[in-house]
């Protein structure tokens, strides 16, 4: 909700600033914990958890620092007081599904089948994402998995968000990913030198349940949370833009755009391809990108969807351009445990921007599109 135009504060000279220093601080505190996971300074639990922590502990620091300087002026969290509507005074907790300020024509309802079908493909591709890094064959998961049950529930709870008038939900892929991280076992004797690989997941329901409730509990800490100032929400997206971008294969060869050819790494796409046609498909993908960029932006933001669709038959019309093998070589992550998993979090990025576009709600997400591009290219 935008400050009324009475209330915006005038001559703030240090407040751009300042907001700088917050947001950049924010983002070099996570950074740097996280590489001290990997330093040699302390023992391994402490570093483990600095960098586990390395976000909430970067948010803590800087919200000191906004509270010690009163003098200048940073926008805050907005956060509502209690539980209630968005507008108590226009509605209630129930929205009619005739129309809540006047009566929707019938034919609405059959027309709005084809933006419901694009809402219903993102929601698709992020709970199977989800589902299918979760549920990789490294992890040993032994319980099963229930791939169609998740998609019929999240349907059904998406039904209930819309009569009460609720964004839509899908599933929290960062948090999910996060979450089997933090209960995985890895190994603890293997050789110097090598990967540490997984023992076993530590496969409950109670860890789960816990987070959720927390985070439903985070209602009564509304007066800690309008001490956080936006430029420290904003340190935090570009951290999380930043951490996603390493390992992506996609940005790896764009950075060939500009190296000589004998200083190319020995990755699969440089040996198996030649440089010429590996710069043919980067190029490709670069020119998609920049489509969808433009579609994002533009009035015609509701129809990403049927564009990102449009990237399958494009990508399957390239095998008369690219063989098989360098196909696959150009396709290839890097690793299932880093690039998928950054991948993913720039997918949350684009599905949070659609999602609030098609309820009118602010994204305050990064809207970041490149890996959008890079999904499709490796299906």
């Amino acid at each position: 909700m935008p400050i009324p135009t009475l209330m915006q504060p005038v001559n703030q000279p240090n407040t751009a600033l300042f907001c700088t220093i917050l947001a950049l601080g924010t983002f070099f505190i996570a950074h740097y914990l996280r590489q001290f996971r990997n330093s040699k300074f302390l023992g391994r639990s402490a570093r483990r958890m600095l960098g586990d922590f390395g976000v909430p502990i970067a948010i803590i620091v800087m919200v000191c620092l906004d509270y010690v300087v009163p003098g200048t002026y940073t926008e805050k969290l907005r956060v509502p007081e209690g539980l209630s509507p968005s507008n108590p005074e226009v509605r209630g907790w129930i929205i009619p599904p005739s129309g809540l300020l006047q009566p929707i024509p019938v034919w609405i309802t059959f027309v709005s089948v084809v933006p419901a079908l694009l809402v219903y493909i993102l929601l698709f591709m992020e709970t199977h994402i989800s589902e299918l890094i979760i549920d990789k064959k490294e992890r040993k998961l032994k319980k099963g998995s229930g791939f169609h049950l998740d998609i019929v529930l999240i349907c059904l709870l998406n039904v209930g968000c819309g009569l009460i008038g609720a964004p839509f939900i899908c599933a929290a892929t960062v948090r999910s990913v996060t979450h089997v991280s933090a209960v995985t076992v890895m190994s603890r004797t293997h050789a110097p030198g090598e990967k540490p690989h997984i023992i076993e997941v530590k496969e409950q329901r109670v860890s789960s349940l816990l987070v959720s409730i927390l985070v439903g509990a985070s209602m009564l800490m509304s007066p800690l949370l309008r001490l956080v100032p936006m430029s420290v929400l904003f340190g935090v997206f570009l951290y999380m833009g930043i951490s996603s971008i390493n390992g992506i294969q996609f940005f790896e060869r764009c950075r060939l755009f500009f190296m000589p050819v004998k200083h190319h790494p020995q990755a699969a796409y440089v040996r198996r391809v030649q440089t010429l046609k590996m710069h043919l498909y980067t190029g490709i993908q670069l020119l998609c990108l920049v489509i969808l960029w433009v579609v994002k932006s533009s009035e015609i933001s509701l129809a990403f969807p049927f564009f990102l669709i449009l990237m399958v038959p494009l990508r399957a019309q390239l095998r008369f351009l690219f063989t098989p093998l360098e196909l696959r070589a150009v396709s290839m992550l890097k690793t299932l445990d880093t690039s998928c998993n950054n991948f993913v979090m720039l997918m949350k990025h684009y599905l949070h921007f659609y999602i609030s576009l098609m309820m009118r709600i602010p994204a305050n997400n990064l809207s970041l599109c490149f890996d959008r591009l890079a999904y499709v290219t490796n299906s």
